[in-house]
């Protein structure tokens, strides 16, 4: 127990996000929604300086659960300038499959996510794109551990058909049902055949609140190896089935 908190401690620490997916900063627990139940999260993402151009991210993400084991999602993306004009900023379509929860008393969750997206050039140079997130987490009396070995392959662009290491992880303490506390961490370490050619790291202080049929998620991160300024983060989901 002692080790494995151990070693998620030092892959948080050490695997921290790039000027990362900026619509996005999330890492990924193994559930999926139950059968038959619809969702929304709205993620809100701004540079905490007015000089960016593009200062805030708003994408809004529906899902639904096809399965007891399946979950299909979707991402609308939008950006704000500092004049305070939106503009389209792609869609990504994803479809998460978990494991159930049978390892070590059900602590242990096992689930992989699957993503398409197409973006403007204007936010993502190689306009599509995939994604693959194996996912691991743990739970274990108040401690909450993630994993997120992400590869993602740009299909356009000077890295297309490189697939690329960008790795993320999450590690918090529940005070109680309602409240926890902890670090998310973000990398981006460049393609397989040429690791370490981009070494972004990017580390969150982060709380999580949880309702009966609402939870937030709220964060400040800051980064290392770009020139990026500090990002809030916000994930507001709605359950309306729980």
């Amino acid at each position: 127990m002692r080790r494995a908190v151990l070693v998620l401690v030092l892959i948080a620490s050490t695997s921290i996000a790039y000027a990362q997916d900026e619509f996005e900063i999330q890492v990924y627990d193994a559930d999926t929604a139950k059968l038959g139940d619809p969702g929304l999260e709205v993620h809100v993402n701004e540079h905490l300086y007015p000089q960016v151009s593009d200062a805030a991210h708003v994408t809004f993400e529906p899902h639904y659960g096809l399965r007891a084991w399946l979950e299909l999602g979707g991402y609308f993306q939008t950006a704000m300038n500092t004049s305070g004009d939106f503009a389209y900023a792609g869609v990504k379509l994803r479809a998460k499959l978990r494991w159930p929860r049978r390892v070590w008393c059900r602590r242990i969750g096992l689930a992989i996510n699957f993503e398409l997206s197409d973006v403007p050039a204007q936010f993502e140079p190689n306009v599509r794109g995939t994604e693959v997130r194996p996912i691991a987490d743990l739970r274990v009396d108040r401690w909450y551990a993630s994993v997120n070995p992400i590869v993602d392959t740009d299909l356009r662009g000077a890295y297309a058909g490189r697939p690329q290491f960008q790795p993320s992880a999450k590690l918090g303490f529940a005070l109680d049902d309602a409240v926890m506390l902890g670090a998310e961490a973000y990398g981006a370490y460049g393609p397989f055949d040429a690791l370490g050619s981009e070494d972004v790291e990017r580390v969150y202080a982060a709380v999580d609140l949880r309702g009966r049929w609402w939870d937030l998620n709220i964060g400040v991160g800051v980064n290392r190896g770009v020139a990026d300024h500090p990002i809030a983060k916000m994930i507001f989901g709605i359950h309306p089935s729980s």
